[in-house]
């Protein structure tokens, strides 16, 4: 995991930060990496939670977008992972955007999904064998996938990912600037 994260620290100008476990230092510490991407904050972190007795483990990209007031958006590649998939929001209907993915959204929204760049991150996507589910909610959007970051093809989906929704908040944002004008 680190060494995939010091290549995206690397890449895209990340810092890593270390929280410290009860046990101390070295043992049970968690990683994350912050920072921007076209002046959207981000984050990067693994986490977990206990269902049905069984520990799910995730990795989870964060784009800090608190511009989009109440609007929601929910989207699933053909390889998401059944325990990566979000819930359906109540209030969205299913848009067609692209090929290979279903894109849950309101109907205004989806036109500017539709923007060249967006759809060819959307559709590269959709052609992964294995790969995440991306939500918008409450401001913030992630991208997250099943497991902890460990191999070369999982970071290259984040590098991907970081891509995919910076192009998703431009078009929200050009969204929101025209419904606000």
């Amino acid at each position: 995991m680190l060494k995939q994260y010091e290549v995206l620290e690397k890449r895209f100008g990340l810092v890593r930060q270390v929280a410290q476990s009860r046990w101390g230092k070295g043992i049970g510490e968690h990683y994350s990496l912050k920072g921007e991407n076209r002046g959207y904050p981000l984050s990067l972190y693994s986490h977990f939670r206990k269902v049905a007795g069984r520990k799910v483990e995730w990795t989870s990209l964060v784009f800090e977008a608190l511009f989009v007031e109440d609007i929601e958006l929910c989207i699933e590649f053909e390889g998401t992972e059944a325990s990566a998939r979000f819930g359906k929001k109540e209030g969205l209907s299913r848009v067609e955007v692209a090929w290979g993915a279903d894109v849950w959204s309101n109907a205004d929204l989806a036109k500017y999904l539709a923007s060249e760049n967006l759809l060819a991150r959307i559709s590269s996507f959709s052609k992964k064998g294995s790969c995440g589910a991306v939500q918008l909610s409450k401001g913030f959007i992630e991208y997250r996938e099943v497991g902890v970051m460990e191999s070369e093809e999982q970071r290259l989906r984040f590098q991907e990912g970081i891509l995919l929704l910076a192009n998703l908040c431009d078009a929200i944002s050009l969204y929101m600037s025209e419904r606000r004008g």
